[in-house]
């Protein structure tokens, strides 16, 4: 009789669920697997049918106050018998006593996840499409200046991101702009970080996320950057909260159309987030 049991995934086994979320449509990116990991090297979990992984599960500890939880799949052959409620079960005790935890779940689900206590803070939005083709050219405000990532100071860059996350993440970030096929633009006013993004490779076209900006103005500029370096015909991804109106206005101004929408939920209560400043989340993965 097949035993099944549930343990935190091995590096080289992230590649599995990551398959899973391309074949879900989720559009991973290509080199995702080692940034994820290195948020927290045990806060992966597998469910395994004997020695065979067969779903899977992110609970994320950032720290005490802040984790989050994702890539809640079950292998579509294996659904229906309760599995992904174990995992589900596991990933939650694994977070148990972190005070607050979040989520982005598919709309239809969210009456499930309140059951376990997490409550609907704002709806994410996915768009799609091409701001380079036609979009302008970089425009600057006066007082500011545009670099690649690599020429900031990282801990000032991890500063900047902690006011725009529940947390510091300074293990993923660090991971999460060194990776292969990661490009990441600063824009700097007076002296002090005003915005950044990332753009990343994915299974189709281009992510870019994070995105924080102060203003509209520098949100566009450095999304304009970031597409410097892709191919002109290349589709790009970019997921804002929904409650951000001006930055729903400036990717429907480039063309992009929204592709569909998940729930953010937390436990715990919701964290004061600026988002009005945040034009693009990092990951429904991760938060």
């Amino acid at each position: 009789m097949s035993t099944f049991h549930i343990r935190p995934l091995l590096l080289d086994e992230m590649t599995v669920p990551l398959g899973w979320a391309e074949r879900e449509g989720w559009n991973p990116g290509l080199n995702d697997a080692t940034p994820f990991w290195q948020a927290d090297q045990t806060g992966f979990l597998g469910g395994y049918l004997d020695d065979v992984l067969i779903a899977s599960i992110s609970a994320v500890r950032y720290d005490d106050s802040f984790g989050f939880m994702g890539f809640y799949i079950v292998d579509p052959e294996h659904r229906g018998h309760h599995y992904g409620w174990q995992v589900w079960c596991a990933g939650l005790a694994r977070l148990d006593t972190v005070a607050c935890i979040g989520l982005d779940g598919v709309l239809a689900q969210q009456s499930n996840y309140a059951k376990s206590g997490f409550v609907l803070a704002h709806k994410n939005s996915r768009f799609e499409g091409k701001p380079q083709q036609g979009a302008g050219s970089v425009q600057l405000a006066a007082g500011e200046t545009r670099h690649a990532i690599a020429q900031v100071p990282f801990e000032a860059l991890e500063r900047f991101d902690a006011l725009h996350f529940p947390t510091s993440r300074g293990e993923f970030l660090r991971a999460w702009l060194n990776e292969q096929g990661h490009r990441g633009q600063v824009i700097v006013r007076d002296g002090q970080i005003s915005g950044y993004g990332v753009i990343r490779p994915c299974v189709s076209g281009y992510k870019i996320g994070p995105l924080f900006a102060q203003t509209t103005l520098q949100a566009r500029n450095l999304i304009l950057g970031m597409c410097e370096s892709i191919e002109p015909d290349a589709l790009v991804y970019i997921d804002p909260p929904a409650q951000n109106t001006q930055a729903i206005e400036l990717l429907e101004s480039f063309g992009m159309e929204m592709v569909f929408e998940t729930a953010r939920m937390y436990k715990g209560g919701s964290p004061e987030l600026p988002l009005a400043s945040i034009y693009g989340i990092t990951s429904f993965e991760l938060g």
